[in-house]
């Protein structure tokens, strides 16, 4: 009997190895592996998702904040040439369209402030940049008061198969902070390297 029972056993079950090895890890040690196994189980299913804190989506229409204005875009339309009122401010041209991009701006601050640079056109190299011009009197615009509003129109030249109305663009605003200056004395709005608005507007043909 002693035998049989000793046979027993020896046919049982062999230790449980990673059992033994687990309970005798520290904590910190049992969080680190965890950690690891939740990683890889995620880099299975296509990683973790990662979210830009720098981007800010907009609507065209709707009025966001820059720091130093408010800013609508409103629409963008590709035209063979550009008329503000009675006025031709983009004559036509061989193998070339112009792509004009409506937008409402109000000077939030109490310094008058320029506002050639306030619209980026992204994803599109061809286009070249070719001017802005008020609605009201078809007149070139660089800057606002503080405390006014305007409506103006932003134009770039590209070429003709660059753009089809039904397409959309890209347009960036960046955010600015109103801070001392380096290099002079006095503050002045310093547009951030990173932190900025994106708004994607449809192509039309203007009414």
């Amino acid at each position: 009997m002693a035998d049989v029972a000793e046979d027993e056993q020896q046919a049982g079950p062999p230790p449980n190895r990673l059992w033994a090895w687990l309970t005798g890890l520290q904590l910190s040690q049992l969080s680190q592996i965890g950690t690891l196994i939740v990683l890889a189980a995620t880099a299975m299913f296509g990683g973790l998702d990662t979210v830009d804190n720098h981007v800010t989506v907009g609507k065209p229409g709707t009025a966001f904040s820059d720091g130093q204005y408010s800013v609508t875009i409103e629409r963008a339309s590709l035209v063979p040439e550009l008329r503000v009122g009675s006025r031709v401010v983009a004559y036509p041209k061989p193998g070339q369209r112009y792509l004009g991009v409506v937008m409402k701006i109000r000077n939030d601050g109490t310094i008058p402030g320029t506002i050639d640079h306030e619209l980026e056109l992204i994803d599109l190299p061809e286009a070249s940049f070719y001017g802005l011009w008020r609605l009201a009197d078809a007149q070139p615009m660089y800057s606002v008061g503080p405390g006014l509003t305007d409506e103006v129109a932003f134009l770039w030249s590209l070429p003709e198969d660059a753009l089809a109305v039904g397409d959309s663009v890209k347009l960036r605003v960046w955010n600015k902070t109103f801070n001392e200056l380096l290099t002079t004395y006095g503050k002045a709005w310093i547009p951030s390297e990173t932190d900025y608005t994106v708004v994607t507007v449809p192509v039309t043909v203007p009414a």
